[in-house]
């Protein structure tokens, strides 16, 4: 049974006598700081021979329902004065120790020996049987049984530390951990032909390559690209590239033009709309 308890209850007296038959008992005073869910525990004729404990089932008023004769206590009649106490019983310590003896021998609060021992191999049924309740009879049931992969590893793991092969790195899979070479991801070009060219937001990591015999202007536009976005370029004509703003969007750099056939330079914006130029200019 779970009781409650409040640090700020006041002592109050009996307003009236009570039999060792009653089930109600009327308070002197409205009750102040007592618990306020329920049941809690009172000493009626606190710290006197005819002392006897009392469990309240419900407060209304100045009015208790009371259960008598907790904790082995005596019921008894108490007469107008007596003085009320909130407390903790004996009861609440044997509960404490009980538990804690519980936990110890029929494993509530924790596992002794080899965890791996305890559960043997993990699977939904066995998982259930071995999480009991506090009292250690009940059991934890899974409503849909958990699927549990063994830890596999592949590849070698020395004591050390080394790493697989020149590159991998170790990543989860389905069945535990691996060795994982990562994918390699080529550039994408984007090959432009025309005197004039306004990027677009597929041109993000890109290489747009620029070939005309003419000169060639390349514009930035505004409200596509986001800071830290990047867009790579590369002069492979005899059409020497200028790259300009819309109007909206403004760039910095140590140029505006790539400095000859096969230049290349890296947009980066750097702010809303706002973009520097970085790679061999003119």
């Amino acid at each position: 049974m779970t009781r409650y308890y409040s640090a700020v209850a006041v002592d109050n007296t009996l307003g009236s006598a009570i039999t060792s038959g009653s089930t109600t008992a009327t308070l002197n005073t409205s009750p102040i700081g007592y618990p306020s869910s329920f049941p809690f525990v009172l000493a009626i004729d606190y710290n006197a021979a005819t002392e006897e404990l009392v469990l309240v089932t419900a407060v209304s008023g100045t009015t208790i329902s009371i259960t008598r004769g907790f904790n082995g206590s005596t019921p008894q009649s108490h007469a107008v004065g007596a003085v009320i106490r909130h407390v903790i019983t004996a009861q609440d310590l044997t509960d404490t120790q009980t538990h804690y003896n519980t936990a110890l021998t029929d494993g509530a609060h924790g596992v002794t020996g080899s965890l791996a021992t305890f559960l043997g191999a993990p699977t939904s049924a066995n998982l259930a049987a071995v999480v009991t309740d506090e009292t250690g009879s009940g059991s934890l049931v899974f409503a849909t049984g958990p699927t549990i992969n063994s830890p596999v590893i592949t590849g070698t793991i020395a004591a050390s530390g080394s790493t697989g092969a020149s590159g991998q790195y170790l990543s989860s899979t389905a069945t535990g951990i691996a060795w994982v070479t990562p994918a390699t991801t080529n550039l994408v070009l984007n090959p432009q032909t025309g005197t004039t060219y306004t990027l677009v937001s597929s041109d993000l990591n890109k290489v747009v390559t620029l070939s005309n015999s003419s000169a060639i202007t390349l514009t930035i536009p505004s409200a596509v690209f986001t800071t830290g976005q990047q867009i790579n370029i590369q002069q492979i004509g005899a059409g020497q590239v200028t790259v300009q703003g819309d109007g909206t969007s403004t760039f910095t750099g140590t140029g505006t033009k790539l400095r000859a056939q096969y230049s290349a330079a890296t947009i980066v914006c750097t702010g809303t709309n706002t973009f520097t130029l970085i790679g061999d200019l003119a």
